[in-house]
């Protein structure tokens, strides 16, 4: 199950230990990150693991498989929580939303510069033209 949290302060360290959380990053509006395992909490502070990734075929990028190698993550503040999962495929679709939504971002940033660069021509064969009469 993928959920998403409104509220971190709701969380209880018992619910989420054992599960994977994704945080939001505050530079970009669709990217979470790399996933980690709750594997304790103590008050609002979570421990964490990370877990190695392999590729995938049917992700076409490295995925997380539940089986891979497990290193330290590190500790964060429960209230950086966005996405709670429960399963692996559960964090790699969510991670692959993410991937087509940078995608779809991209292009709208090269459509917008082709437009401002339209925009720009347009701007100096008008002075040309002007400059002419």
């Amino acid at each position: 199950m993928i959920r998403m949290i409104e509220n971190p302060a709701e969380l209880a360290g018992e619910d989420i230990t054992g599960k994977y959380i994704l945080r939001r990053l505050n530079y970009h509006w669709f990217a979470y990150g790399k996933a980690a395992i709750v594997i304790a909490c103590k008050g609002t502070i979570l421990q964490l693991e990370r877990e190695e990734t392999v590729y995938s075929e049917r992700w076409g990028r490295r995925a997380y498989t539940g089986t891979g190698r497990r290193y330290p993550g590190g500790i964060c503040p429960i209230s950086a929580v966005a996405c709670l999962c429960d399963t692996p495929d559960d964090v790699n679709a969510v991670i692959q939303l993410d991937v087509e939504a940078q995608d779809e971002f991209y292009q709208l940033i090269a459509k917008a510069e082709a437009r401002v660069q339209a925009l720009a021509s347009s701007s100096r064969n008008s002075q040309f033209l002007e400059a002419a009469e």
